[in-house]
């Protein structure tokens, strides 16, 4: 009985006993839920003013990346624009860039084919040869600095073959050190053909004033002694010894005679070997006759 009696007492201790510890608990939540929430305040409030910063930062990093992809699209638009073909090498001669007309009118090929590179890898655009006088160049440049030029038969897309002036210099950071290279072509093809037309045309003309020279001076003796040879053909008798001889004088003289003219109907410039070392003017081909 007095079990039972003290049953209830014990039952509600316990509960109190609970409800305490579970309303300290609660209470302990409270707190801290108060304090990670003040933290969490606080540290939104830091966050806020660091955001606008961030924010701000992030703004000119777009800003500056636009303008930087705007400077690089004009700077290819600029470098595609220009007729004459240009192309970048790093320092290792790997092509890192180049323009339309370097790809298409030289390589015909397109420009990712191109970037990555060494001449050397594109063997059927650029003859092993020419490969070889880049890399002269090339090392030249490397050595004494500023811009190297040289001059180079090209093999362009199309099977057809052009001179070009070849300029490459230098790239270099701040530092000095070399980045690379850049290299401009120009196309002397039509300039180099003219230049050798007019040098013909001189040649020619000095040709035809000495020759023109040569023949006033020869045809009046050629005339005597052809007049003479035919008048002693004339007094002497088929059957003479000095017939035939004669015979002999009057065929070179009309070979003469027709060398001469000849020699006034040059309309080209031509010559012909006339030993290892000496070329002269070749009077059957050049004449129009």
């Amino acid at each position: 009985m007095q079990i039972l009696f003290w049953m209830p007492a014990v039952i509600i201790i316990l509960l109190v006993a609970a409800f305490r510890h579970v309303y300290r608990e609660n209470e302990e939540y409270r707190r801290r839920n108060t304090q990670t929430r003040q933290e969490l305040r606080s540290v939104k409030y830091r966050l806020d003013q660091i955001n606008p910063d961030q924010q701000n930062e992030a703004m000119k990093r777009e800003e500056t990346e636009e303008k930087l992809r705007g400077y690089l699209n004009l700077l290819d638009t600029l470098i595609n624009t220009i007729p004459n073909p240009i192309y970048f090498k790093d320092e290792y001669g790997i092509y890192r860039g180049c323009n339309k007309a370097f790809a298409s009118r030289i390589l015909g090929i397109p420009r990712v084919e191109i970037i990555g590179s060494r001449s050397q890898d594109l063997s059927d655009q650029i003859p092993s040869e020419l490969a070889t006088l880049y890399q002269q160049n090339e090392r030249k440049m490397l050595l004494k600095g500023g811009v190297q030029s040289f001059e180079a038969e090209v093999p362009c897309s199309g099977g057809i073959r052009r001179e070009f002036l070849f300029s490459i210099a230098t790239v270099n950071h701040d530092d000095g050190h070399g980045l690379g290279s850049v290299g401009v072509m120009l196309d002397l093809t039509e300039k180099n053909r003219a230049t050798r037309d007019r040098l013909q045309k001189e040649k020619l003309q000095g040709v035809l004033e000495t020759a023109g020279a040569v023949c006033h001076e020869m045809n009046q003796p050629l005339q005597t002694i052809l007049g003479h040879t035919e008048l002693s053909l004339a007094g002497i008798s088929p059957d003479n010894p000095a017939y035939l001889s004669l015979t002999k004088i009057s065929k070179q003289i009309d070979r003469m005679a027709e060398i001469t003219h000849k020699l006034q109907c040059m309309t080209h410039y031509e010559t012909m070997d006339y030993d290892s070392k000496t070329k002269i003017i070749d009077i059957h081909k050049a004449s129009s006759l």
